[in-house]
């Protein structure tokens, strides 16, 4: 009796250790396609990374404008500033960011918006962004 208890625990924690095994690998072909299923997280992990530097860069942009510009803005000195910014500040891109943004960073500018604002409303920074940079 004893031997035979033993034996249907022992063969229900192994017919329960398979049935984990086979979930674990039914998670992995649930998709039509596992290859393109990694693929696609990888451009996911990718596309994370890229929005994070356009947040960063932003975010320092903005920054050293708002600091050069200080409390005396006016539509000039801020375009000033932002025609300026690129010599000072030795950022990748920081020219076709200022060419593709410029009118509307005046306009936020002006409204006395902070730098990690403004990149959320031109979507280069997600809320979520905020906190880790």
């Amino acid at each position: 009796m004893a031997k035979s208890l033993v034996f249907l625990l022992a063969s229900l924690l192994f017919c329960s250790g398979i049935s984990d095994v086979q979930m674990g690998m039914s998670q992995h072909f649930d998709h039509p396609n596992p290859a393109r299923e990694m693929e696609f997280s990888y451009h996911d992990k990718a596309m994370e990374n890229k929005q994070f530097i356009f947040c960063r860069a932003c975010k320092t942009i903005l920054r050293k404008v708002i600091q050069f510009v200080g409390k005396t803005v006016s539509k000039e000195e801020i375009n000033r500033q932002l025609d300026r910014i690129c010599g000072k500040i030795r950022i990748r891109g920081c020219k076709s960011f200022l060419q593709k943004y410029k009118n509307k960073l005046v306009i936020y500018l002006l409204s006395g918006d902070k730098a990690g604002t403004i990149c959320i409303k031109l979507k280069l920074c997600k809320q979520m962004d905020m906190q880790t940079i």
